[in-house]
């Protein structure tokens, strides 16, 4: 009698190779879903700076002081941006610096400014943290600056007054501008006399920087904005 022999069955596997066609086009689509996700973010942005940008403009009338303020929400986006902050961080820090003189033309009063603007502010349900820091930008208010943005407001407040003073008098505005400008600058009492050379300083000892990195810093992140500061 002959033995049958066990012949244990082999399971198959199977690879479905996909169409290099196919492949690209998942990758087009999830591009694509980055993209909108992007885009979203983008608008969402742009919408809430609008909305600062009209209540400033309600506020403030004085185009000097508009662009004074645009030049300090530039410089505070581009020490968020530094930081490696989030896109809404990055707009936080954006409107601390477009808003924080909001009050200065109706309230000049260094004992009264910015408190009535910040009333305002409270008022339409802006950020807390921004309030805080527009706040302690005017040590009047008796209010400390324990957080980054807020002493990155203060640091950057009277420096970029100093700044757009000197880009205004070169005929080359902020190209080929240094910190060693800036430095020239300050040392000048004469000039843009109205700047507070010691809470520049101050500033900068609060922020734990050199001097020269937040003099570089500022003046390229209005140097990148130079057009919508009138230059």
């Amino acid at each position: 009698m002959s033995r049958k022999i066990f012949k244990p069955k082999v399971q198959r596997i199977y690879i479905i190779k996909l169409p290099i066609s196919v492949n690209s086009l998942i990758r087009q689509f999830t591009n694509k879903v980055t993209q909108s996700s992007k885009l979203s973010i983008f608008m969402k942005n742009m919408r809430i700076r609008e909305e600062a940008r009209a209540l400033l403009y309600e506020w403030v009338k004085s185009e000097s002081l508009r662009k004074h303020c645009l030049s300090v929400a530039v410089a505070m986006a581009g020490y968020a941006k530094k930081l490696n902050l989030s896109d809404d961080e990055i707009e936080l820090y954006w409107m601390s610096g477009l808003l924080h003189d909001l009050d200065y033309e109706r309230f000049p009063d260094i004992n009264v400014h910015p408190i009535e603007g910040c009333k305002e502010l409270r008022r339409r349900e802006f950020d807390e943290e921004i309030i805080t820091a527009i706040l302690g930008h005017n040590e009047k208010t008796g209010i400390k600056r324990y957080g980054k943005m807020a002493k990155t407001l203060f640091a950057v407040d009277e420096l970029c007054g100093l700044i757009m003073a000197l880009a205004k008098v070169r005929p080359e505005n902020f190209e080929v501008m240094s910190s060693e400008s800036v430095k020239k600058a300050m040392k000048k009492k004469d000039f843009a006399a109205a700047i507070n050379r010691e809470d520049i300083q101050k500033g900068i000892v609060e922020l734990e920087v050199s001097e020269d990195e937040h003099f570089e810093l500022v003046i390229n992140s209005l140097k990148e904005s130079k057009g919508e500061l009138g230059f």
